[in-house]
């Protein structure tokens, strides 16, 4: 039988991954993590690997003149414990604005679930570590819970939506502070005097605090007679609003739930007769000029995120930053229904 020569391929397949890894092992690249590199070296050697300087000339020449037709990927990962397909509108937004980016730069994207059934991030790692795959994109996370750390010397990727912070990385977030000034500067100015603001314990999570924040600024600089106790909880069902309402008597609700609105017109409520409506940076698309907004682009969040991550792959800056670059992306406000028209000073008097 005719003995095989050791060769890439055979190492590639002896050690469970591609060619390109096992010649970037091979150089002491630095992009290959240095127990793969080891242990792509110990096979070689077992086998008997030698390089053939004629084909070493030959690759190195090619390397220079940047002809390979594979082209980059990106991965993009989802830590929440749900399946992609089972994300928020926000996180799905995110998701396709970065892939619709990625290609037009000529990259391709793919997506890896943290959580899913037999996965590990370990073995997550492994395998963007074994494929190449230095670019990283993560989702936002549902919850504190959710946030995980990656061995960062390896890769540069950027993180969405706040709390995956602890990562290290380069972030892209929605301007939540501002976000929420934009939503009550443009109430009060219709004159709204009680803005009543409603969220759960995850989304002011998520949002940093920065929607309770400003918040309080403004509490602070209003008459203590129209200050409204907020509705933060872990959880709010339809029940806990229409209470909240009846308690608290806001002239408007500001909330980033879409869902509220139904609920609260469900409940025999007319809106904006009885009282206003505006939603705050909402993830689900709402039909235009239906329901007023601080209205977000999440498609861009994605969008710039990839852009972000671009020019650290093209200089191919792997390991942490040393201080991590924060791009936030403002809200605009867009007109709705659900809001009654600015009171004139006559009117008010």
């Amino acid at each position: 039988m005719k003995k095989i020569r050791p060769s890439c391929k055979t190492i590639a397949q002896a050690a469970g991954v591609s060619r390109m890894t096992v010649s970037m092992a091979l150089r002491d690249h630095p992009r290959v993590a240095p127990e793969t590199r080891d242990r792509i070296k110990r096979i070689a050697e077992e086998q008997g690997y030698t390089p053939d300087p004629n084909l070493t000339e030959l690759m190195r020449y090619l390397r220079k003149r940047d002809i390979s037709k594979e082209e980059p990927v990106i991965a993009i990962l989802n830590g929440q414990k749900r399946p992609l397909m089972e994300l928020g509108e926000d996180s799905l937004m995110i998701r396709q604005g970065a892939k619709e980016r990625a290609e037009n730069l000529g990259f391709k994207t793919e997506d890896f679930w943290l959580q899913e059934p037999g996965m590990r991030l370990q073995r997550v790692v492994q395998i963007l570590q074994t494929r190449g795959i230095h670019g990283i994109v993560v989702l936002p996370v549902e919850s504190l819970n959710d946030v995980f750390s990656l061995p960062q010397e390896d890769f540069m990727g950027v993180a969405t939506c706040g709390v995956a912070a602890r990562l290290g990385f380069n972030q892209v977030h929605p301007h939540f502070y501002q976000s929420m000034h934009v939503g009550i500067s443009n109430l009060t100015k219709r004159g709204f005097q009680r803005i009543g603001f409603c969220v759960t314990e995850t989304e002011d999570i998520r949002s940093n605090h920065l929607y309770q924040s400003y918040l309080l600024w403004h509490q602070q600089n209003i008459l203590e007679k129209n200050r409204v106790h907020p509705l933060v909880k872990d959880r709010i069902g339809r029940n806990d609003l229409i209470d909240w309402v009846k308690k608290e008597k806001p002239d408007v609700v500001l909330s980033p739930n879409v869902d509220h609105y139904h609920w609260l017109k469900e409940s025999g409520i007319k809106i904006p007769d009885d009282i206003s409506f505006a939603a705050l940076s909402p993830a689900m698309d709402t039909p235009t000029g239906e329901i007023a907004k601080v209205h977000i682009g999440y498609h861009k969040i994605g969008a710039t995120a990839i852009d972000v991550l671009k020019t650290k792959l093209a200089h191919e800056q792997l390991g942490p930053t040393d201080n991590p670059a924060v791009t936030l992306i403002r809200g605009e406000w867009m007109e709705g229904a659900s809001v009654r028209p600015a009171i004139k000073k006559t009117e008010a008097a």
